[in-house]
């Protein structure tokens, strides 16, 4: 799809700034966006990435002071108020399901599909994959060599998945974002238009989900393994080589950079960054960024070391208690001898 700068800006009341002619094929987040596509400033830190994103076209509040060689829609007010306009303007559209199996599919010659299987419009499976009963991929999913597809998977539209990629039984691979906003008391739905990249060598575990990006798309980095019943939320960065363990839920918009180890039932807060090669123990609540090479636990989360000295700490407090309480009662004995 193509859009014209000027049919955007009709649409949400803009003013441009700057070249009008140009054309744009998707909303993105500014650090990822490219050339193409059309991208938005909704917060002050996000001022310095206006010099170095790939966009032409940024959705602004006010251009100044931002740099001169982009071309910016200008907003009345708040720019985040206008996003479900432009995620329904580019919410895709699908084709009619017609057959188990798709006539624009492409199935390498060795790939064998069970026939309770769903296979949707414009898929490409590639050669050494092996699907399992119950598996739906549907429409313009791209699935590498030597995939392992196992029963009850469900991978949603437009996934992107590389080579060797294990899918255990129950996972979910681009469901919807949880993205509302509340309006007369009503919960509105807020479209979730971007996609899931899953790099090579990766396994996802029985029962996990990963949710596709709102805008944008949420990435799982070669190597990394994600054992069962994980929740990973839209528009995540997962970094390579990470191990991720049962139970751990992590939030919209959070960067875990590479060789992280999260342990089980480990919650994560969103629009964090953790570290890499951060190791994060069973139960944490990581609530702010963790700076990279330590090794994190409790709730909120802090150094180890630090947790562990606390924890020593408030298993002394009783004792401390009844210490005070003698001290108080060895001073009120003692004010009343001099009185």
């Amino acid at each position: 799809m193509r859009f014209s700068i000027k049919e955007i800006a009709s649409k949400m009341g803009a003013t441009i700034v700057g070249d009008d002619s140009l054309f744009v094929t998707r909303l993105a987040p500014i650090a990822q966006a490219s050339k193409d596509e059309l991208t938005f400033i909704s917060e002050e830190k996000y001022f310095p990435f206006a010099s170095t994103t790939h966009a032409k076209v940024i959705i602004v509040e006010s251009c100044d002071p931002l740099p001169r060689d982009k071309t910016y829609l200008v907003v009345k007010g708040n720019v985040r108020q206008y996003l479900p306009i432009l995620l329904m303007l580019f919410k895709p559209s699908f084709k009619q399901i017609d057959k188990m199996i798709e006539d624009s599919a492409e199935i390498a010659k060795d790939v064998h599909i069970p026939k309770s299987c769903y296979i949707g419009h414009d898929v490409k499976i590639s050669k050494g994959c092996k699907i399992y009963p119950n598996v739906s991929i549907l429409e313009g999913t791209v699935i590498g060599e030597n995939c392992t597809i196992y029963p009850n998977v469900t991978i949603r539209e437009f996934s992107k998945i590389g080579k060797n990629v294990i899918f255990q039984p129950g996972c979910v691979i681009g469901s919807d974002g949880f993205g509302y906003y509340t309006l007369g008391g009503k919960h509105i739905k807020i479209e979730q238009i971007g996609t899931v990249v899953i790099h090579d060598n990766v396994e996802i575990g029985s029962n996990t989900t990963i949710d596709r990006g709102a805008i944008g798309d949420t990435v799982i980095g070669m190597g990394t393994k994600i054992d069962n019943l994980v929740h990973i939320a839209h528009n995540d960065l997962i970094g390579e080589n990470c191990l991720i363990i049962a139970q751990t839920g992590i939030s919209g918009s959070v960067t875990v950079k590479n060789n992280v180890t999260i342990a089980g039932q480990v919650g994560v807060a969103g629009h964090l960054t953790i570290g890499e090669n951060v190791i994060v123990a069973a139960k944490a609540g990581i609530s702010k960024d963790l700076a990279p090479n330590q090794k994190y636990q409790g709730n909120p989360a802090q150094p180890m070391l630090d947790e562990q000295k606390s924890k020593v700490y408030v298993r002394k407090l009783p004792k401390l208690f009844e210490r005070v309480k003698e001290l108080e009662k060895m001073i009120l004995e003692k004010n009343k001898g001099e009185n």
